[in-house]
């Protein structure tokens, strides 16, 4: 998932001179979907619900979003755009985030899809309007791949090692192979799991699966891509380097998602969007985490109907298809996925999307991100690591942090 953290900057929205009402937005988003924020917050100043009132929007990293929600309470923004659904359960069980079921538009309802809506769905309840989902894919170079991403383990790997030339700087294949997200296509491929369930919609917290003999498997293929197939050098595993690599034409295949997608399209570069192949050995397709981006509403805001009319209004297709063409966001909204029917980015990361597993929304996914994320680390960075070991005392400290 992609984080980018900048200062503090504020921009107040207003027209007319009566100022009815203000409502705050806290939001991290980078460059591109920041002004297509802000230029939404000027448009629904025009609208009938938000005409005379005042739209605050703030810019606070996303590391800090979900204590700040939770510690500030009341004092804390009316509206977040936007969050994952895997930070909701701990924001729920606070008691910060307000049920959006009667909240909704009937046409927002109806519109988005109803897979985005029930990532956001805890204990029968709404707690998000959905804008766009998130799914790693890989893009490749139409220049370097005339053929396409090979079908098979096997053939990607050749593949990817004949068009390596670390000392030029080339390559064939390159991942974030040090970020737990990025790699948990190739965990669940092996027969890892979360929480078991997680893929049916049902997770237990109390069986986490990420221990297994799956993920044993899959932690020594990380170390692999490295270490044996000599793929990945260190360094060469930075998301910004990995960019810049494949601008210049340097780079076969890159596994990277739709906040990229902007910028792939500008490059210049030949692309085309697909997923990896099952691995050697694997029990399933290979099938990264499906996230889902929802806008939030705090429980404490005394703004709730004005903060609702704006969620509303940016969850629309138009809206949708304008944050989509700003950034590459693929949309959670049906009618705006039509009307992008064309375009690569969106039909390659949507068919990414849906060969996803999504992100259990439960609070107790809180505790897997530092343990898991940790391990899958060391695993990629070390020669010779010690990969079930690792993996084990991951486990264990995610258990002992969800008791």
């Amino acid at each position: 998932m992609k984080k980018i953290l900048f200062g503090l900057t504020v921009l107040t929205l207003a027209l007319g001179s009566a100022q009815a009402a203000k409502i705050t937005v806290w939001t991290h988003y980078g460059p591109e979907d920041l002004a297509w924020l802000n230029a939404a917050a000027k448009s629904f100043t025009n609208t009938a619900a938000g005409k005379g009132n005042t739209v605050e929007v703030v810019v606070v990293p996303f590391a800090d979003i979900k204590q700040k929600m939770i510690q500030s309470k009341g004092e804390a923004a009316d509206v977040v755009v936007s969050l994952p659904q895997d930070q909701i359960g701990e924001l729920i069980t606070n008691g910060v985030l307000e049920p959006v079921d009667a909240l909704i538009s009937k046409k927002a309802k109806d519109d988005l899809a109803k897979s985005s809506q029930n990532a956001f769905t805890y204990n029968g309840k709404l707690f998000g309007f959905p804008v766009y989902n998130e799914a790693v894919a890989v893009v490749y170079n139409k220049k370097l791949l005339p053929g396409g991403i090979p079908k098979t383990w096997p053939e990607f790997i050749a593949t990817a090692q004949k068009l390596t030339d670390a000392s030029q700087q080339k390559f064939g294949f390159l991942a974030e192979i040090e970020n737990q997200y990025n790699m948990h296509g190739i965990f669940y491929a092996f027969g890892a799991y979360v929480f078991k369930g997680y893929d049916k919609g049902a997770p237990d917290q109390k069986d986490v699966g990420l221990a297994n003999a799956g993920a044993d498997k899959a932690g020594q293929l990380i170390n692999d891509l490295r270490y044996k197939y000599n793929l990945i050098p260190e360094g060469a595993a930075d998301g910004g380097v990995i960019a810049d690599l494949f601008y210049k034409g340097q780079v076969a295949m890159w596994q990277t998602g739709p906040w990229n997608g902007r910028a792939i399209r500008n490059s210049g570069v030949d692309f085309g969007v697909g997923v990896l192949p099952k691995p050697t050995g694997a029990v399933r397709n290979w099938a990264p985490f499906l996230g889902v981006q929802a806008i939030v509403l705090n429980s404490y805001s005394n703004q709730k109907k004005l903060a609702a009319d704006f969620a509303n209004f940016l969850v629309s297709s138009e809206n949708q298809v304008a944050l989509s063409k700003a950034g590459g966001k693929i949309p959670a909204s049906k009618a705006a996925s039509r009307k992008l029917a064309g375009d690569p980015v969106i039909i390659g990361f949507s068919k990414a999307a849906q060969a996803g597993v999504a992100m259990p929304n439960i609070a107790a996914m809180g505790q897997v991100w530092g343990p898991w994320g940790d391990a899958v680390t060391l695993i990629a960075k070390t020669k010779g690591a010690n990969v079930s070991k690792l993996l084990d005392d991951a486990v264990k400290q995610i258990n002992a942090n969800i008791k």
